[in-house]
This record gives C-alpha cells, structure tokens and sequence, in this order.
C-alpha cells in the first residue's frame, strides 16, 4: 500500500482542527498525520491536540513562534526531509488547516479509497506534482462552493528541494517536469462568523511585522481586505459568481461525526433542492438579484472532449468547470451529454 503522510501548521484553530484531523484520518491513519502547533494557547486547541495525539497523531510542539511561521515552508519541508531519511512514507502532502483533500476526475469524489488509490497512479511518476484546483465554500451559502485554480503542491518520497510558506511554488528533483495531480482542495476558508475571519487575518498579519524581510514583498497584502469590507459586502460579492452545489461534501461530515454548520454555516436565504447527483455536484447560478436559482448537471469528461478550445487553453484546460461556468454556460455549450434540462427554482421575494 502506497504510505501517505500528511502535515500541517495551525495556531488555535479551535473550529476547523479536529474536522482536519478527522477528515485526513479517514483516508491516511491518524498515525499519518503530523500538527506542527505554532505557539496555540486556546485550551480547547490544547485539549484536542493533546486528545489526539493519544490516537497517534504527531503533534510538534518546537515551532511556535511568529518566524516559525514566516518560514512556515522551510519548515515543513525539514519535516518531509526527515521523513524521506527514515524512509516513512511514499508522498507528503504539506496542506493548511483549512484544506481537505478531495478528488474530482469524472466526478467529486470523497471516498478515502478513490483518494488512496490516486497515489498508486502517481508512484511510477518521475516529477513535480502540481495540485491546482480549489473548492472554496462561499458565504452564507452551505453546499456551495467556488471553484478557483490556484498552484499548490506535494511530493513523492526523495525528491522535495523547498517549498515556500504559500506551497505555491514547490520545487523538486524534475525541475523540467511537472504533473497535474487529480486532487483538489476542499478550501474551508470562509468561516460563518465573518468576525473569526477577521481574528486569524490579524493574527497572520501580526506575525508579518516582525521586522524580518518577507519571503515575498506582496505577503499580507491580501489580509487587509477583510478590515476594508464588511460582513454583509463581503457575502454579496460571492452572489452573482456561477458556483456549484455540492451537498455531498456536508454529507461526508456528518459521517465523520463533524458538525457542518460549524464550518459552513446555516445559511437560510438560498435554496437546498434535495437532488440525485450521481456526479457529486451540479452547475449553479444565480439570477434575478437571488431570487431565481438554475442548477445544470455538469459531464468533466464530456465538456473537455467536445470543448477542443477550452481543452487547449493554457488556463481554463486546467479545469474545464471553470470555463463552463463563467463562459460557456451564457454561450450556450452544452454540459452534459443528455442535454438534461436545468433545475429553475423560483425564491419568495419574502424570503
């Protein structure tokens, strides 16, 4: 069995830690599992560390100051370099604590053998592994997620030379190779308390002003935004942006003994269509300033195969989703190869 190890940095992420460990538990072994605390003094991030590390997770206690994390990838890959001289796994795959691994090939899929079996394809692959696709859940909309390409990366066993703090830019051995990986992340980013986004941008930031020259001049930048918008602007941007609907994934929580509203939130003003979605997900768009809600069903491989120009293109070939829901879909491409009529659901303006 190809051996797996995941790791991750957090500081008092009291909401999303145990989901993290139990979602990646699922699919690797707690045993697989590595924390490194980055100085937490939440109790009930203590506890819960302290919890499972009882179960075999490793929790690195030797990391906890504001440059620990400014190095973050230095030190992640120190972690995976003295993985690979004990010979303790075949991938490392470094994530944050709000990224889930998932996968999503002809369709979404969660179960932890599809998941294991990705990097038994992967193992006879001499390159850098490049995963580029993200689900992010958007605001005040549970079961609704963003899909975004954004370069992250993981590594066969032997072959890490640096990754920087973003795992944006992983370097390996085959620098002239790079391989496309069929995983996405499942992107926890927005909480439902907009002011518990806020409390971790300020952290992050804080860490960022210790003086030290950082390892790119943008670092942080992005952070600011959340203190120059409000909660209710912030959400707003999401509605107009095609999205997909994916219930599934609050689905497998509740199996796992995790509590979705906790992460997702309990949003009330968007429809939840009890659907059959042998694919895992469904296109969706709002219209009507919300008050109409379009769900289409969505064929990857169909789209890509009957989509030569999407299937070429430098950006959008990467995850012809992506093309469908912010071109194709107001061109008139056909999604599916049934041509299945759309779902068209009808708000009360009273709502």
């Amino acid at each position: 069995m190809t051996r797996v190890r995941c790791v991750m940095m957090q500081k008092n992420e009291a909401t999303l830690l145990e989901p993290w460990i139990l979602w990646h538990a699922a699919i690797f072994g707690f045993s697989n599992l590595t924390v490194i605390d980055n100085g937490s003094t939440d109790p009930a991030v203590l506890d819960i560390q302290t919890r499972y590390e009882g179960k075999g997770v490793r929790i690195v206690r030797d990391h906890a100051s504001p440059t620990d994390f400014l190095h973050k990838g230095d030190v992640i890959a120190g972690i995976i370099r003295q993985w690979d001289a004990d010979d303790a796994c075949d991938f490392a795959v470094p994530l944050d604590c709000d990224e889930f691994l998932t996968v999503f090939l002809d369709q979404l899929s969660l179960d932890p053998e599809v998941i294991r079996l990705q990097f038994d394809y992967l193992m006879q692959e001499n390159a850098t592994f490049i995963t580029e696709r993200l689900l992010l859940n958007v605001p005040e909309a549970p079961d609704y997620y963003l899909p975004q390409i954004v370069r992250r990366g993981l590594f066969r066993a032997h072959t890490i030379v640096s990754l920087d703090r973003g795992f944006h830019n992983p370097q390996s051995i085959y620098p002239e190779r790079y391989v496309r990986t069929p995983f996405v992340h499942l992107h926890l980013h927005n909480r439902p308390d907009y002011e518990e986004i806020r409390r971790f941008a300020r952290q992050k930031l804080a860490a960022s002003e210790t003086g030290e020259t950082l390892e790119h001049p943008q670092d942080g930048t992005h952070l600011h935004f959340y203190f120059e918008t409000g909660s209710e602007d912030f959400a707003a941007g999401y509605r107009p942006v095609p999205n997909i609907y994916a219930p599934v994934i609050a689905q497998r929580l509740r199996e796992l003994g995790i509590d979705p509203d906790i992460l997702l939130g309990t949003g009330d003003t968007i429809p939840h269509p009890t659907l059959n979605i042998p694919s895992g997900f469904v296109a969706h768009r709002g219209r009507e300033d919300g008050q109409q809600h379009e769900y289409r069903m969505f064929d990857p491989v169909f789209y890509a195969q009957n989509n030569p120009d999407v299937a070429r293109d430098a950006y959008y070939g990467i995850w012809p989703l992506i093309h469908y829901l912010t071109c194709g879909w107001d061109e008139g491409r056909q999604s599916d190869p049934g041509n299945v009529p759309p779902l068209v659901l009808q708000m009360n303006k009273a709502t």
